[in-house]
């Protein structure tokens, strides 16, 4: 598997999204109670609630799944050994980090077909059941690749986006004569300094930098409605993008083309 300096593939990743646990459609085996899968920093898992046997409460919600980004540092079985460093029982077990914690995430294998575990340094995804193991929370189910730095921002960004709506619901706070930003709590996130902004704020400018440079096809950059939607997943109102816009134009950093499009 070839890595980048950055520690990422540059293939094309499978990236987890949000995800339920229940019946299938048109199934008469009973409901079951749905699980999303919550995005997370490892921080997060590791100062959260516990109560009864297990349960663990993030921001007074029980996370039963959740989704992580972080950088392989090592093997769930610390040897030297790649091979047999990872493999434990039925599963490959990594040590990562996202900056605010360290934590233990499982791949299960799959008996057809096995893999070599992934190197130390690349950058993985993983998404599963939330357990506690020896008094530690892990995440039991997928890891996989991560090709694209640009990952990594926007899951801090869902991570603050799905911490707002729980605690303060969907309104945003602005601030007067400046680029409008949505107040958070990052430091309690651990991810204060590993957004574009910092400062523990969301920037509209960030969030449309961002877009275009995720979405944009070539030299046709995107549309006002397109980032006013992209822009509208984080609180921003469509006035909103046109001031960040006007400041973005303005240092040079976004362009408008002859079709009322924008790139950079």
């Amino acid at each position: 598997m070839n890595l980048n300096a950055y520690g990422f593939s540059g293939q094309t990743a499978s990236n987890a999204g949000s995800g339920a646990v229940g019946a299938a459609a048109g199934s008469n085996q009973p409901q079951r109670r749905m699980h999303p899968i919550r995005p997370v920093t490892i921080k997060q898992l590791l100062e959260a609630q516990r109560v009864g046997e297990g349960v663990m409460v993030v921001d007074g919600r029980e996370v039963t799944q959740a989704t992580v980004v972080g950088r392989v540092i090592g093997y769930e079985d610390d040897t030297a050994n790649r091979v047999t460093g990872a493999l434990t029982a039925k599963h490959y077990g990594y040590r990562i980090t996202d900056g605010t914690g360290l934590l233990v995430v499982r791949q299960w294998m799959d008996a057809d077909h096995q893999e070599e575990p992934l190197p130390v340094q690349c950058y993985v995804r993983a998404s599963g059941t939330v357990k506690v193991w020896q008094n530690a929370p892990i995440v039991t189910g997928t890891v996989r690749l991560v090709s694209d730095c640009n990952e990594l921002n926007y899951h801090y960004l869902d991570v603050i986006l799905t911490h707002l709506r729980l605690t303060r619901g969907n309104k945003h706070a602005k601030e007067e004569g400046a680029v409008p930003a949505v107040s958070n709590t990052a430091s309690t996130l651990g991810v204060q300094n590993m957004l574009p902004g910092g400062g523990g704020k969301v920037f509209a400018t960030d969030v449309l930098l961002n877009a275009i440079k995720q979405n944009a096809r070539g030299d046709v950059g995107l549309s006002m409605d397109e980032l006013a939607a992209a822009a509208r997943q984080y609180g921003f109102s469509v006035n909103d993008v046109r001031v960040a816009l006007r400041t973005l134009a303005a240092e040079g950093s976004v362009y408008q083309t002859h079709d009322n499009r924008f790139n950079i």
